[in-house]
């Protein structure tokens, strides 16, 4: 054999080993903790994920992962609008730069149809290395059937479970009840009453306007995109649009221009001049700081966002605010589902370690810590545990929403979709007739789907 072959041998045999750190198999590897989870001494891991007080829990546990199995776990927490972008072009490169890839369910078609995730179902076969007692059947079901599974777009699998949640997210009111019950807006108890319908919370809003001049009576996220979308999702519905998906059929067909959405759009536009000047630039954020001064009356927002107004150290209504679904109307009271999920990706160097890792951080078991650790947790188990509860009172209120939860789109087209559709909305609230700009916004819609190769002319032509 000559010298420069046994060279290339020997090359080879460096790289290959240096590519895959995983040379020993899972079940040679020793048990470490509850009869499951294995030593992973000499592993590294990456979590690709989104800034925020869910990650920061989560890095906690990832901390006590590395504890106990010797695996060394690093969680990119970046700004959520980078994340899509720098995935997919992972991806591309098959760089394997990602373990597990958290992404919000919005993005799902760009993840299952790109081939970014590897099915869990598969995995949770491999009972060597699977949690006993991880109980899939604990997740709120409505939110895993959401946050895991793939129908919409081009799918081969549609009971494929391609994710579990990692954040969850349900648009919940906040409200000042010290305000309400000054302003005569009280039940029969003498205790503020919030509003249980859209036109109650209009009729609430005038009177909180004038009772106090310097108070904001409502303030509703309506930033271009994102947020404008997700406060039009349950009032569209509340008002008899198509539950759970009132923007368009299984073929991508448009469905929000119907009388539905014009009613919607009428109704935000009423609530305008009880908002703030500028509301069309309030983000969650945005709106959550006005609550947390006390400069507002009532809001909506995630429930990730809520245990600010709860901290005393950075809000001023902790002793006045309360939490309460979102008003409804004729279709019902819905709730709008946000929220962001986790996957082990193709291109994990890692895959037995990784798939180990996902387990750990969403497990049953530590369920109840990670809520406590100001994780937003989908699971049964933890959001009727009584510390859960008394630490943040507005959980029940989550799992009552998830019962009829309201969702956005999750092909691959949702992203520009849901863009075309916020414009569109801002343009109706800053004075465009609803009708004619939602009938507008119907056909962008239409061709944004067929661009992106999806089939909406099946059922029908172009509104």
């Amino acid at each position: 054999m000559s010298a420069f072959l046994c060279l290339f041998i020997l090359l080879s045999a460096v790289a290959f080993a240096s590519g895959k750190q995983e040379s020993k198999k899972a079940e040679e590897r020793p048990i470490v903790y509850e009869g499951w989870l294995r030593s992973w001494e000499g592993v590294s891991l990456v979590l690709s994920t989104h800034q925020g007080p869910n990650t920061d829990a989560y890095k906690e546990m990832a901390k006590e992962f590395e504890r106990i199995t010797g695996a060394k776990v690093t969680i990119l927490d970046e700004s959520w609008t980078d994340l899509l972008s720098k995935h997919l072009a992972s991806y591309a490169a098959h760089d394997g730069a990602y373990d597990l890839v958290t992404f919000f369910y919005g993005w799902f078609g760009h993840y299952v149809e790109g081939g970014l995730l590897q099915d869990l179902n598969k995995w949770f076969e491999r009972k060597a290395i699977t949690d006993p007692s991880y109980a899939i059947e604990d997740f709120i079901p409505a939110v895993l059937e959401v946050y895991g599974r793939y129908k919409a777009g081009f799918f081969k699998d549609p009971n494929a479970l391609w994710a579990v949640p990692y954040k969850f997210d349900v648009y919940t009111a906040q409200y000042r009840a010290d305000l309400f019950e000054q302003a005569g807006i009280v039940g029969k108890d003498g205790k503020a009453r919030p509003p249980a319908t859209w036109d109650e919370l209009l009729a609430d809003a005038k009177i909180l306007a004038k009772k106090f001049p310097n108070i904001t009576p409502v303030v509703l996220p309506l930033a271009v995109d994102d947020p404008t979308v997700s406060t039009f999702l349950p009032i569209i519905c509340s008002y008899g649009a198509k539950k759970p998906n009132p923007w368009y059929d299984a073929n991508l067909y448009p469905q929000f221009q119907k009388e539905p959405g014009v009613r919607a759009a009428r109704l935000l536009k009423d609530l305008m001049p009880f908002m703030p000047a500028d509301v069309l630039n309030y983000d969650y954020d945005k709106v959550n700081t006005l609550m947390a001064q006390g400069m507002a009356a009532y809001a909506l927002n995630w429930n990730a966002y809520l245990p600010v107004l709860l901290d005393p150290a950075k809000s001023k209504i902790t002793d006045s605010v309360r939490f309460d679904n979102t008003p409804g109307g004729v279709g019902g009271r819905p709730q709008g589902l946000g929220g962001w999920s986790i996957g082990l990706s193709s291109d994990s160097k890692n895959p037995e370690a990784a798939y180990q890792l996902l387990q750990f951080l969403t497990g049953k078991k530590t369920a109840v810590g990670l809520a406590l650790k100001g994780g937003s947790v989908a699971r049964s188990s933890a959001v009727s545990d009584a510390q859960v509860v008394a630490k943040f009172p507005y959980y029940p209120l989550l799992v009552e929403g998830a019962k009829d939860a309201v969702a956005r789109g999750s092909d691959r087209s949702w992203t520009e979709i849901q863009r075309i559709i916020g414009v569109e909305l801002s343009n109706i609230l800053l004075g465009a007739d609803e009708r004619k700009g939602l009938e507008e916004t119907a056909r962008k819609v239409f061709d944004a789907a067929k661009q992106a190769g999806y089939n909406p002319e099946k059922s029908g032509a172009r509104p």
